[in-house]
């Protein structure tokens, strides 16, 4: 059956990757491009947790508080946002912030009467334990301008592709960070590192959902 499912989830992406192509060659809007964009990498992501043994979309839409994200133009931080919702809507610190219902955006750090900052995962000092692709192999995330995961055994076999998620108790399980695009040894030669892609670009955030 899970087969089956995994089946037809690739069928519906490789159909939203066309029509997002289509909107985009055809001059659709700005806003409507970036939005057909951000459904096509959620899309994605749950495929890639349908994939992998027992890993399922977190969240659904009544379980989570959705806000708009303020614009930070022209500077470029990648490593906080600022979301017009607050302590009368009911966000509270280290709420986790996601982008659609599965792709981790980071924690809530500060919170204000109506508005709320966001440390994201591009956060040089965040870390977490992670694990990696179907073989469900352990890692450290660890962020900044270029994330990347470290301390992966050296024996382990990962792959470019292979999607990384949350493993840590503070967030829901499962949630997607990014994918493997390069890998590398240290120069002990005792571990792996893993540079990530993430799926989203922080200046081109409009919307975010807290999980509650």
């Amino acid at each position: 059956m899970r087969r089956y499912l995994f089946i037809i989830l690739i069928i519906l992406l490789i159909g939203v990757t066309y029509l997002t192509s289509f909107f985009v060659k055809k001059g659709g809007s700005a806003d409507e491009n970036l939005r057909l964009k951000q459904e096509n990498e959620n899309l994605k992501a749950q495929i890639q947790g349908y994939s992998i043994s027992n890993l399922q979309p977190s969240a659904s839409s009544n379980q989570f508080i959705s806000a708009k994200v303020f614009s930070a133009y022209p500077f470029n931080i990648k490593n906080q946002i600022t979301i017009n919702a607050g302590e009368n809507q009911g966000i509270k610190k280290n709420m986790t912030v996601i982008l659609g219902e599965n792709i981790l955006i980071g924690q809530i750090a500060e919170v204000f009467k109506d508005y709320s900052v966001v440390r994201t995962i591009f956060d040089p000092n965040w870390q977490t334990p992670v694990r990696i692709g179907q073989e469900e192999i352990n890692g450290l995330f660890k962020g900044g301008n270029e994330p990347q995961v470290i301390l992966i055994e050296k024996e382990k076999q990962i792959q470019v592709g292979d999607i990384v998620y949350t493993a840590n108790q503070e967030f829901p399980y499962g949630l997607k960070i990014g994918e493997v695009a390069e890998i590398k040894e240290t120069a002990a030669g005792v571990f792996k590192e893993a540079i990530l892609k993430i799926p989203f670009n922080v200046s081109e955030l409009r919307e975010a959902n807290i999980i509650k």
